[in-house]
């Protein structure tokens, strides 16, 4: 059967669907909103069983198209629980049926919009968040967007429709950018602390405050957290976090030793405090199923986060000095210097291994953030 074939049937069929890019090996999750010989327009779902918007997929750039399986039982099932639970979501704004051929109909559509939108395959960076600002014949022409550097902002580029591999649009991280760089933003410089003896003192200020950071750390400076400072040792920090959204993110303690620096300043900064802002004043900055209020002792901060963590039996994720790989677990009881933690070793079969870690092997810990909610509901019974 051609993916043409598979992509029609499931569209007369409501069906909820797995595409599978070939190039960047990206999963969109949706029920195909409208279709033609080359293009799909799929309304996605994000890993929350939320409406996230839109995407419209080159056919051709699809490795693999999937009606059924696991992924989409566990999204499924994600789906009831977020309506059951009344999580947060902005509601996806109808887009009206387009005439064919879909891709310069919607791009057309999108430039009179002026909504960001993220291209995939168009550039050397692969994603590129941008405006359509001129459609002429096989050309287009954005206007491109920097979350993390302004000073590339505006910046002109054009490719042809044909490299497009996807397009997304219409979902909340790029409404809100959009509702964003419609008010004044200028680039500022970035506020770097090393991780020297300057750090601690430094951390030590913000304990309490509204401020965010981003925290780098050793392994890779792709990889970072941002959130405020809610307690810190000469050892190791506890952060709030923030998603890319602007709500509350769960927490992560983190040994200071894994630090690469600290960011005070930046573009994308002042971009996720606004979103937090935005979330505040609306009331819908913690999910209700989530809880903002944890406290964590300075005296062992490690201890203090796995005793709460066993009382409510919530699942995390520990990282290891000595492993490349985090590990999946929850806790079953704290001491002064080590935790006993069921550690997942088959997803499917849901079985744990019981083992003791010292605080001294532990790089870092995240819990209480919405996947870790969904994660317990599929594991823990």
């Amino acid at each position: 059967m051609s993916k043409y074939t598979q992509l029609q049937q499931a569209y007369y069929q409501h069906q909820l669907i797995d595409v599978v890019m070939r190039s960047t090996k990206d999963i969109y999750t949706g029920k195909i909103w409208q279709l033609d010989q080359k293009h799909i327009i799929l309304k996605v779902y994000s890993d929350y069983g939320l409406p996230n918007g839109y995407v419209l997929v080159t056919i051709r750039a699809i490795a693999v198209i999937s009606s059924q399986g696991a992924d989409l039982q566990r999204i499924q099932k994600r789906i009831q629980i977020a309506q059951q639970q009344h999580l947060w979501a902005p509601v996806d704004e109808p887009l009206a049926q387009l005439t064919s051929p879909l891709l310069p109909a919607l791009l057309q559509h999108l430039a009179q919009q002026q909504s960001l939108v993220l291209t995939i395959g168009v550039s050397a960076y692969q994603y590129q968040q941008a405006k359509i600002k001129q459609v002429a014949g096989r050309q287009v022409n954005i206007e491109v967007y920097d979350f993390f550097d302004f000073s590339y902002n505006h910046l002109s580029e054009t490719f042809f429709q044909d490299q497009l591999e996807a397009l997304e649009f219409g979902g909340q991280e790029l409404n809100q950018a959009t509702k964003y760089f419609l008010q004044p933003h200028v680039h500022c410089l970035p506020l770097i602390i090393k991780a020297n003896s300057y750090l601690l003192p430094s951390l030590q200020k913000l304990v309490g405050s509204q401020t965010l950071i981003m925290i780098y750390l050793n392994t890779s400076n792709s990889n970072f957290y941002v959130g405020k400072v809610t307690n810190v040792t000469p050892q190791e920090i506890a952060l709030s976090l923030v998603d890319q959204n602007g709500y509350f993110g769960g927490y992560a303690v983190i040994r200071l030793s894994e630090v690469s620096f600290v960011s005070a300043q930046t573009d994308y900064l002042r971009l996720i405090a606004t979103y937090r802002r935005w979330q505040q004043q609306q009331n819908t900055f913690v999910q209700p199923v989530l809880d903002a209020k944890m406290q964590f002792a300075s005296d062992n901060l490690w201890q203090s986060a796995f005793t709460q963590l066993t009382q409510t039996k919530a699942m995390l994720r520990i990282q290891l000095r000595n492993l490349s790989t985090d590990i999946l677990a929850y806790s079953l009881g704290a001491s002064a210097k080590s935790v006993k933690l069921a550690i997942f070793d088959n997803f499917q079969t849901r079985s744990t291994q019981v083992k003791e870690v010292q605080y001294t092997d532990i790089a870092r810990i995240t819990f209480g953030y919405l996947n870790s909610y969904f994660t317990k509901a599929e594991l823990i019974k």
